[in-house]
């Protein structure tokens, strides 16, 4: 009788997550090797060696992995086609990101004239996001959560990362001197069976039962449809500005419906107030009909959204953030995926276009990533380059090797 093995298309990271299913097939001294894969990863040499192992003497016997490309044939799925499109700023647009781009540059050489530059990552990486924000829309920085409180527009006032999933935090909750996702603190609570910071292990006391969207009884009225929290509800929406991108974004909309009247398209972004922005650009100044699914949402919430784009034939767009939506999702009714900001690791683009293109599809999909000239954007196109090329050389290199020694 034969052993079948199934495992998600998920890459582990902890050995010690293998050797249980492992367990009972493997030689006990090699269980007991693998299951101190912390201790052997302090030793370089220890752990090179122990991972070579683990690949050549028992995983390979046990694990066979196909790809899409490999099996293409068999999965008969539909053609997919990747356009990169390519904007340029208008001129106010330009502007502001030429000022934000000179005043970064300004604050980096400062850090490295002092001999600071090491102690100041965080503060570079929010310099950075803060770029890739303008690029998408101005109102992202100038309406950001601590530039209104402080008016101050350094580098400090950007989102933090999470210090759970290390992405752009959503919905940011502090318990200590931490910032995570709320979603994600959530998660880890339930997975982990308890209350504690996961960076210092000092208990929690943050609410989870507590409800953001409450507002103040004597605060404005909130944008009809969003959340008291969005970035609608701190800009005067009579006065509301596009940008590029969202103008190039409805532009391929319109493209997707001439082509199919039935076609459903899912909006990509990093940053869920650019969602916002989308949204009501598209719902309410555009009459497209479209739903939100982002890490804040709750589980009922999620699955009220995937299932109102799924059955309602008048809801054409579902935004959805790469963090909530990138993996675990079957979206076939779909046949459109707009990428609106490039990710630094191209792995990640790429689950997001699985979510349509897989077992199930029927119809042509088609891709379109949105980049602006003369931006950062382009420069984390180089870097995903890069990535490509030492993700494919490590491989190649490594594959030669393996050959030499069989």
């Amino acid at each position: 009788m034969g052993l079948n093995w199934y495992t998600p298309a998920k890459p582990y990271w902890r050995i010690a997550l293998i050797s249980s299913l492992i367990a009972h097939i493997a030689p006990t001294n090699v269980i007991a090797t693998f299951s101190g894969g912390r201790e052997l990863m302090q030793n370089d040499n220890d752990g090179r060696d122990a991972m070579v192992l683990l690949k050549h003497r028992i995983l390979k016997s046990l694990l066979l992995r196909r790809t899409k490309k490999e099996r293409a044939a068999d999965l008969a799925l539909p053609t997919k086609t990747v356009t990169m499109r390519k904007d340029s700023l208008d001129v106010f647009e330009y502007d502001y990101y030429k000022s934000l781009y000179n005043r970064s540059q300004a604050q980096f050489n400062t850090y490295v004239q002092a001999g600071t530059l090491v102690n100041n990552y965080g503060h570079i990486f929010a310099m950075i996001t803060r770029l890739r924000q303008a690029v998408d829309h101005p109102y992202l920085v100038m309406y950001s959560r601590t530039d209104l409180a402080s008016g101050n527009t350094e580098a400090a006032d950007v989102e933090q990362s999470c210090g759970i999933c290390h992405n752009a935090v959503e919905d940011p909750v502090t318990s200590c001197t931490h910032v995570f996702c709320k979603a994600c603190l959530m998660d880890f609570a339930e997975s982990m069976g308890k209350f504690s910071c996961p960076s210092c292990t000092k208990p929690l006391t943050f609410d989870f039962t507590a409800n953001d969207d409450k507002g103040d009884s004597n605060s404005k009225p909130t944008a009809k449809g969003f959340r008291s929290s969005s970035i609608l509800n701190k800009i005067q929406l009579d006065k509301f500005k596009t940008s590029t991108k969202i103008e190039a974004l409805r532009e391929e909309i319109r493209f997707m419906v001439e082509r199919d009247g039935s076609a459903k398209g899912i909006v990509f972004s990093q940053f869920t107030s650019f969602l916002d922005l989308i949204q009501h650009s598209l719902q309410n100044l555009s009459g497209i009909n479209c739903v939100q699914f982002v890490g804040s949402m709750s589980i009922a919430a999620r699955d009220a959204a995937v299932n109102r784009f799924t059955e309602d034939p008048d809801c054409r767009i579902l935004l959805m953030s790469f963090k909530a939506g990138g993996v675990a999702l079957n979206l076939t009714v779909a046949s459109h995926v707009f990428l609106m900001d490039p990710w630094w690791n191209p792995a990640v683009e790429q689950q997001a276009q699985d979510r349509i293109h897989r077992i199930g599809q029927h119809k042509t999909v088609r891709i379109v990533r949105f980049v602006i000239e003369d931006t950062i954007e382009e420069k984390i196109l180089e870097l995903q380059e890069k990535k490509k090329l030492l993700f494919e050389g490590r491989w190649f290199f490594r594959g030669l090797r393996e050959a030499n020694k069989e």
